[in-house]
């Protein structure tokens, strides 16, 4: 069985719908799919992002992905645990502004320091 993935990478905008949480980096999705064949890894040459085609082994078994750190659009780092009770509520009010219209009134200047620390 073959599988096929397309995934955004950090630097790519926080686009909040349906829903926004992950980043991969090739390095992930080697982690991820060790215990398959990958057929073939690349980043997305329009936008930060990986194409991945890997294949399931006959005699898969599961590997243990407990201890793979992904980068977390919420904490703005790389974490394991991703319970959002623990996101700074600052955190959680600069995505909510990245993904409402509120966005648009806040004045250029202050409206592009967010987006390039924040949305991205």
């Amino acid at each position: 069985m073959d599988i096929y993935i397309t995934t955004r990478s950090r630097g790519f905008i926080y686009h909040g719908y349906p829903y926004d949480y992950w980043r991969y980096e090739i390095n992930d999705m080697i982690k991820i799919f060790k215990d398959f064949e990958i057929i073939r890894l690349e980043s997305d040459w329009e936008a930060p992002g990986v194409f991945l085609k890997a294949r399931k082994p006959i005699n898969w078994r599961p590997i243990d992905l407990n201890d793979i750190a992904l980068y977390s659009i919420v904490f703005g780092e790389r974490i394991k645990d991703p319970s959002l009770s623990r996101a700074p509520l600052s955190r959680k009010l600069i995505l909510k502004i990245c993904t409402t219209r509120i966005k648009w009134l806040l004045p250029g200047t202050i409206l592009n320091m967010l987006i390039k620390k924040y949305c991205t």
